[in-house]
Protein backbone atom coordinates (compact mmCIF):
# COMPACT_ATOMS: atom_id res chain seq x y z
CA UNK A 1 0.00 0.00 0.00
CA UNK A 2 1.17 3.51 -0.81
CA UNK A 3 2.91 5.59 1.80
CA UNK A 4 0.53 7.37 4.15
CA UNK A 5 -2.50 5.36 2.99
CA UNK A 6 -3.15 3.66 6.33
CA UNK A 7 -3.13 6.92 8.28
CA UNK A 8 -5.39 8.47 5.62
CA UNK A 9 -7.84 5.60 6.03
CA UNK A 10 -8.07 6.07 9.80
CA UNK A 11 -8.76 9.79 9.32
CA UNK A 12 -11.40 9.38 6.61
CA UNK A 13 -13.08 6.46 8.41
CA UNK A 14 -13.34 8.72 11.47
CA UNK A 15 -14.93 11.41 9.26
CA UNK A 16 -17.59 8.96 8.08
CA UNK A 17 -18.25 7.82 11.64
CA UNK A 18 -18.74 11.42 12.76
CA UNK A 19 -21.09 12.06 9.84
CA UNK A 20 -23.18 9.09 11.00
CA UNK A 21 -22.97 10.03 14.68
CA UNK A 22 -21.03 6.88 15.59
CA UNK A 23 -18.31 7.24 18.28
CA UNK A 24 -14.89 5.56 17.87
CA UNK A 25 -15.85 2.84 20.34
CA UNK A 26 -19.29 2.19 18.85
CA UNK A 27 -20.39 -0.28 16.15
CA UNK A 28 -20.74 1.17 12.67
CA UNK A 29 -23.67 -0.30 10.75
CA UNK A 30 -22.49 -0.62 7.12
CA UNK A 31 -26.11 -0.43 5.95
CA UNK A 32 -26.37 3.08 7.40
CA UNK A 33 -23.15 3.99 5.62
CA UNK A 34 -24.55 2.54 2.38
CA UNK A 35 -27.67 4.69 2.75
CA UNK A 36 -25.45 7.71 3.44
CA UNK A 37 -23.59 6.98 0.21
CA UNK A 38 -26.85 6.31 -1.67
CA UNK A 39 -25.91 2.70 -2.33
CA UNK A 40 -28.74 0.16 -2.31
CA UNK A 41 -28.23 -3.12 -0.47
CA UNK A 42 -30.07 -6.38 -1.03
CA UNK A 43 -29.63 -10.17 -1.15
CA UNK A 44 -30.22 -12.66 -3.97
CA UNK A 45 -33.80 -13.01 -2.71
CA UNK A 46 -34.33 -9.35 -3.57
CA UNK A 47 -33.40 -9.79 -7.25
CA UNK A 48 -36.68 -10.52 -9.12
CA UNK A 49 -34.90 -11.48 -12.35
CA UNK A 50 -32.89 -14.22 -10.65
CA UNK A 51 -34.12 -17.68 -11.57
CA UNK A 52 -35.04 -20.17 -8.81
CA UNK A 53 -32.15 -22.42 -9.85
CA UNK A 54 -29.66 -19.54 -9.70
CA UNK A 55 -31.03 -18.48 -6.31
CA UNK A 56 -30.66 -22.00 -4.96
CA UNK A 57 -27.11 -22.26 -6.33
CA UNK A 58 -26.05 -19.00 -4.69
CA UNK A 59 -27.72 -19.48 -1.31
CA UNK A 60 -27.92 -23.24 -0.77
CA UNK A 61 -25.70 -25.29 -3.08
CA UNK A 62 -22.55 -23.15 -3.08
CA UNK A 63 -22.90 -20.20 -0.70
CA UNK A 64 -19.22 -20.42 0.22
CA UNK A 65 -18.08 -19.34 -3.25
CA UNK A 66 -18.99 -15.67 -2.84
CA UNK A 67 -19.56 -12.98 -0.23
CA UNK A 68 -20.89 -9.91 -2.04
CA UNK A 69 -21.01 -8.31 -5.49
CA UNK A 70 -21.48 -4.73 -6.61
CA UNK A 71 -23.65 -3.88 -9.61
CA UNK A 72 -23.47 -0.48 -11.28
CA UNK A 73 -25.71 1.16 -13.84
CA UNK A 74 -25.01 4.80 -14.49
CA UNK A 75 -25.00 6.53 -11.12
CA UNK A 76 -27.01 3.73 -9.48
CA UNK A 77 -25.07 1.31 -7.29
CA UNK A 78 -26.32 -1.91 -5.75
CA UNK A 79 -24.52 -4.30 -3.41
CA UNK A 80 -25.82 -7.87 -3.20
CA UNK A 81 -24.93 -9.68 0.02
CA UNK A 82 -24.82 -13.43 0.57
CA UNK A 83 -27.83 -14.05 2.81
CA UNK A 84 -26.42 -17.45 3.86
CA UNK A 85 -23.52 -15.85 5.74
CA UNK A 86 -23.44 -14.76 9.37
CA UNK A 87 -24.37 -11.20 10.29
CA UNK A 88 -20.77 -10.39 11.19
CA UNK A 89 -19.55 -11.61 7.82
CA UNK A 90 -22.27 -9.70 5.96
CA UNK A 91 -21.26 -6.51 7.78
CA UNK A 92 -17.63 -7.09 6.83
CA UNK A 93 -18.50 -7.92 3.21
CA UNK A 94 -20.66 -4.82 2.83
CA UNK A 95 -18.00 -2.58 4.38
CA UNK A 96 -15.47 -4.06 1.95
CA UNK A 97 -17.66 -3.37 -1.08
CA UNK A 98 -18.37 0.18 0.11
CA UNK A 99 -14.64 0.70 0.58
CA UNK A 100 -14.07 -0.14 -3.09
CA UNK A 101 -16.69 2.44 -4.06
CA UNK A 102 -15.39 5.13 -1.70
CA UNK A 103 -11.86 4.60 -2.98
CA UNK A 104 -13.04 4.90 -6.59
CA UNK A 105 -11.55 1.51 -7.45
CA UNK A 106 -12.01 0.18 -10.97
CA UNK A 107 -12.56 -3.53 -11.55
CA UNK A 108 -10.31 -5.41 -13.94
CA UNK A 109 -13.35 -6.95 -15.63
CA UNK A 110 -16.91 -5.73 -16.03
CA UNK A 111 -19.69 -8.19 -16.82
CA UNK A 112 -23.15 -7.37 -18.12
CA UNK A 113 -25.95 -9.16 -16.29
CA UNK A 114 -29.25 -10.32 -17.80
CA UNK A 115 -30.89 -7.37 -16.05
CA UNK A 116 -28.63 -4.94 -17.88
CA UNK A 117 -26.52 -4.10 -14.85
CA UNK A 118 -22.75 -3.87 -14.76
CA UNK A 119 -21.03 -6.30 -12.38
CA UNK A 120 -17.76 -4.94 -10.96
CA UNK A 121 -15.46 -7.93 -10.73
CA UNK A 122 -11.83 -8.96 -10.17
CA UNK A 123 -10.23 -5.99 -8.44
CA UNK A 124 -6.43 -6.23 -8.54
CA UNK A 125 -4.44 -7.26 -5.49
CA UNK A 126 -3.48 -3.74 -4.44
CA UNK A 127 -7.08 -2.55 -4.60
CA UNK A 128 -8.23 -5.57 -2.59
CA UNK A 129 -5.64 -4.83 0.09
CA UNK A 130 -6.68 -1.18 0.20
CA UNK A 131 -10.38 -2.03 0.49
CA UNK A 132 -9.65 -4.58 3.20
CA UNK A 133 -7.64 -2.07 5.22
CA UNK A 134 -10.13 0.77 4.81
CA UNK A 135 -13.11 -1.41 5.72
CA UNK A 136 -11.25 -2.50 8.84
CA UNK A 137 -10.78 1.15 9.82
CA UNK A 138 -14.50 1.74 9.33
CA UNK A 139 -15.58 -1.23 11.42
CA UNK A 140 -12.93 -1.20 14.17
CA UNK A 141 -10.91 2.04 14.15
CA UNK A 142 -7.57 2.07 15.92
CA UNK A 143 -8.62 4.87 18.26
CA UNK A 144 -11.67 2.91 19.30
CA UNK A 145 -9.69 -0.29 19.83
CA UNK A 146 -7.21 1.43 22.13
CA UNK A 147 -9.98 3.04 24.16
CA UNK A 148 -12.25 -0.02 24.32
CA UNK A 149 -9.40 -2.34 25.29
CA UNK A 150 -8.97 -0.40 28.53
CA UNK A 151 -12.45 -1.52 29.57
CA UNK A 152 -12.31 -5.15 28.44
CA UNK A 153 -9.32 -6.34 26.40
CA UNK A 154 -10.66 -9.74 25.34
CA UNK A 155 -11.22 -10.37 21.64
CA UNK A 156 -14.70 -11.65 22.44
CA UNK A 157 -15.66 -8.43 24.22
CA UNK A 158 -14.17 -6.22 21.50
CA UNK A 159 -15.93 -8.20 18.78
CA UNK A 160 -19.24 -7.79 20.61
CA UNK A 161 -18.65 -4.06 21.12
CA UNK A 162 -17.91 -3.39 17.44
CA UNK A 163 -20.34 -6.09 16.22
CA UNK A 164 -17.73 -7.82 14.09
CA UNK A 165 -16.06 -11.22 14.15
CA UNK A 166 -13.29 -12.11 16.59
CA UNK A 167 -11.10 -12.87 13.57
CA UNK A 168 -11.43 -9.27 12.37
CA UNK A 169 -10.59 -7.96 15.85
CA UNK A 170 -7.55 -10.24 16.05
CA UNK A 171 -6.35 -9.01 12.66
CA UNK A 172 -6.88 -5.33 13.52
CA UNK A 173 -5.13 -5.66 16.89
CA UNK A 174 -2.16 -7.30 15.24
CA UNK A 175 -1.78 -4.95 12.29
CA UNK A 176 -2.55 -1.50 13.70
CA UNK A 177 0.21 -1.31 16.31
CA UNK A 178 -2.29 -1.60 19.17
CA UNK A 179 -0.63 -4.78 20.44
CA UNK A 180 2.81 -3.17 20.38
CA UNK A 181 1.42 -0.22 22.31
CA UNK A 182 -0.05 -2.57 24.89
CA UNK A 183 3.16 -4.59 25.18
CA UNK A 184 5.10 -1.41 25.85
CA UNK A 185 2.96 -1.00 28.93
CA UNK A 186 0.35 1.54 27.82
CA UNK A 187 -2.48 -0.99 27.86
CA UNK A 188 -4.03 -3.20 30.53
CA UNK A 189 -1.77 -6.11 31.61
CA UNK A 190 -4.53 -8.69 31.06
CA UNK A 191 -4.67 -7.85 27.38
CA UNK A 192 -0.95 -8.36 27.02
CA UNK A 193 -1.55 -11.94 28.04
CA UNK A 194 -4.67 -12.72 26.00
CA UNK A 195 -4.53 -10.71 22.74
CA UNK A 196 -3.04 -12.17 19.56
CA UNK A 197 -1.38 -11.14 17.14
CA UNK A 198 -13.40 13.93 -2.57
CA UNK A 199 -12.84 14.33 1.39
CA UNK A 200 -16.43 15.17 2.39
CA UNK A 201 -18.39 12.30 3.94
CA UNK A 202 -21.15 11.10 1.67
CA UNK A 203 -19.26 11.57 -1.58
CA UNK A 204 -16.70 9.33 -3.32
CA UNK A 205 -13.22 10.24 -2.16
CA UNK A 206 -9.68 9.50 -3.25
CA UNK A 207 -6.48 9.18 -1.19
CA UNK A 208 -4.10 12.11 -1.47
Amino acid sequence: MRRGFKAWCEKVAADYRRALGVPPTGPLDPRRLAAHLQVRVTTPHGIPTLSPSALRQLTEVDPGSWSAVTLVRGDARLVILNSAHSEARKRSSLAHELAHLILNHTADRVLLSDAGLLFRHSFDREQEEEATWFSGCLLAPREGLVSASRRDPSEKALAARFEVSEALIRWRLGTTGVLRQIRRGSGPPSMRRTAQPKDAPGAPISPR
